[in-house]
């Protein structure tokens, strides 16, 4: 190996005059802030590997917020803290070309992780290097499938969650105000952009079923009919006269200006895209699930690993979810046959033991009162299994009645990360929950469900980089799994509450099971529909089904194969660890954060062993 030539003393006298002869042309003040800049912004070359390690994962988070406005939004309430305040207004674009830019983006990213010494960081850094590669590694290889993404969806879609991303935009100050009103202007183009990809799929041959277009289509044209009463505009209206820094001439303008814009531009949008739909609607190849597609296995098999976060092949997926679905109808079976004969019992007996609302006796008063109490009860119930979670404030609130009919029962509106101390549920009181379903749905929603997940994951001061990086699997399964633990800790029917958790997992199983068998097996409409009728279903209720699942593939096994996944993680800690703690194993959990199964798997050994 050939060394570099030395320097003669001349050549460093040279230097070294050099140095001397122009230092001192530099002002004192000058200098000062040459070095703070260095200590403050060091170039990499001085920094250690962790430290550009954390400067790379904080320009990933910057140059992907700065290209969303409505993702920056609900990430963060101060952009200027994240130097994110002079990011372009953009809705993005949904075209191929964005996409295969978006995908040029994560190659580079990828090339320039793997360059990081792994071992020269720590625990921490070391953790979100690991589900960074595995979030592009997945990405990436599935890169030549990007036709087969669907943006529109009758209830998943852009054009259906778009609306309800503007209703809840808040409005913290008057510069929100303004990227709002832009947001709206750039609908059209955005639109355009997503019927260009739809062109594109169709051309492919893989455009959507007709049935799922029509149901696009309708709803973006109902969306368009109401030009008076909108409620973008009563929503907006109402939020403008809650803003205190505003006087009544800026109001007036404010929805003056808002108006215009929703019926120049974003009700025109939708009618737009609902004619290109039109015009695509009867290209589509395929009325059925993606195993049709040329290569739907496949992408089938990309989107329960990505979104899901299991690696598992779907055959060993599946075999999972039969065997818990029997467990659990046998389990139900047993405790409605027990319930039988107690009440049979209890009749021949006559003893008085069944009080007069048919419950059993001994069995504490049912848990009642509002949405807040239930939340209150749950969060203090929770204590002995679950970690303390984070001091943090939660107000339910209740969904407008204009979007009543568009959202689900109840959902929980995440934080932005620098105020994730304040928290929002919402109640849809269309859905009319009490009981024993409102407090599941709270438990799923709150605590220990979403709500509790995210504060106490943003209270771990988590690599910036690691709120983008989430894994429906490990979100969603969570949020199924305690969802169910919470049966057992409602103050009714012990049993009835018993054979209603069992209940839902089952279901859950089920859709799920349909889920891959409509998409990675081909079940037909009329194989799905005569399947769940011999089940007790109607006819309409397992068309129904069937449409839900062909729009959102692999979206139930978030829920359900996410929580078995818990399940199966629990009891393996279980066994393999002395004096196994619920505690301590939720506590490890929650501690990592969203990952995807393997990961998660490996550091919950990790903190329950050390």
């Amino acid at each position: 190996m050939s060394q570099i030539p030395s320097k003669t003393a001349r050549e460093r006298h040279r230097r070294g005059h050099f140095f001397r002869l122009f230092l001192p042309a530099i002002s004192a003040a000058v200098l000062t802030l040459i070095i703070c800049h260095l200590i403050t912004s060091p170039p990499s070359f001085l920094l250690t590997e962790e430290q550009r390690f954390v400067q790379f994962t904080e320009d990933v988070f910057h140059d992907e917020l700065s290209g969303n406005t409505l993702n920056l939004h609900y990430m963060v309430a101060n952009p200027s803290a994240f130097g994110l305040e002079n990011a372009e207004v953009s809705l993005g674009s949904a075209s191929t070309e964005a996409r295969q830019d978006s995908y040029a983006a994560l190659e580079n990213y990828l090339n320039a992780l793997r360059k990081f010494d792994y071992e020269k960081l720590s625990d921490k850094r070391q953790l979100t290097c690991e589900i960074f590669l595995d979030y592009l590694e997945t990405e990436l290889g599935a890169a030549d499938l990007l036709l087969y993404d669907e943006p529109l969806g009758p209830t998943l879609g852009i054009q259906a969650q778009l609306p309800i991303l503007l209703a809840e935009y808040s409005f913290r100050t008057k510069g929100d105000i303004e990227d709002y009103l832009a947001l709206l202007s750039q609908i059209p183009d955005y639109f355009d952009s997503i019927l260009a990809f739809e062109q594109d799929k169709s051309e492919a041959g893989l455009f959507m079923s007709s049935d799922c277009a029509l149901a696009v289509i309708e709803q973006c044209l109902d969306f368009a009919s109401d030009t008076e009463e909108h409620y973008l505009l009563t929503i907006f209206n109402e939020k403008i006269d809650a803003v205190s820094n505003l006087t009544t001439d800026e109001k007036i303008a404010c929805k003056a200006r808002n108006q215009s814009i929703l019926t120049g531009y974003v009700l025109p949008a939708y009618q737009k895209l609902a004619s290109g739909l039109a015009a695509l609607e009867d290209t589509g190849v395929n009325e059925m699930g993606l195993y049709y597609y040329p290569q739907g296995q496949e992408y089938y098999e990309y989107l329960v690993k990505s979104t899901v976060g299991d690696s598992r092949s779907i055959e060993e997926i599946e075999e999972e979810i039969k065997t818990q679905m029997v467990a659990d109808y046998a389990a139900m079976q047993e405790l409605l046959t027990n319930q039988t004969e107690d009440t049979e019992g209890s009749r021949k007996n006559n003893t008085g033991n069944v009080t007069a609302d048919g419950s059993g006796a001994g069995h504490s008063t049912a848990s009642t009162g509002s949405p807040a109490s239930m939340l209150e009860e749950l969060r203090q119930k929770i204590m002995t299994d679950f970690p303390l979670p984070p001091s943090v404030s939660c107000e339910i609130k209740y969904v407008h009645e204009s979007l009543q009919e568009y959202l689900s029962p109840a959902f929980y509106l995440t934080p932005t990360i620098d105020d994730y101390t304040s928290n929002v549920i919402y109640i849809n009181p269309a859905s009319d929950y009490s009981g024993l379903e409102l407090y599941t749905t709270l438990a799923h929603e709150g605590y220990p469900g979403h709500l509790y997940q995210s504060v106490y994951f943003a209270s771990q001061s988590p690599d910036l980089l690691r709120h983008l990086l989430d894994v429906g699997g490990y979100t969603e399964g969570w949020a199924t799994y305690v969802e169910l633990y919470a049966y057992s800790l409602y103050d009714g029917d012990e049993e009835n509450a018993a054979v209603s958790r069992l209940n839902r997992s089952f279901t859950l199983g089920l859709a799920s099971l349909l889920d891959i068998g409509i998409h990675y097996r081909g079940y037909t409409p009329d194989e799905v529909s005569a399947f769940l009728t011999r089940l007790g279903f109607t006819e309409s209720t397992a068309e129904s089904l069937y449409q839900t699942i062909l729009e959102a593939p692999a979206n139930y096994l978030q829920y359900y194969v996410g929580c078995l996944n818990f399940q199966s993680l629990r009891d393996s800690m279980e066994e393999s660890i002395d004096h196994f703690s619920l505690r301590d194993f939720h506590q490890a959990i929650l501690e990592t954060g969203p990952a995807p199964f393997d990961i998660l798997k490996e550091q919950c050994m990790k903190k329950l062993t050390n």
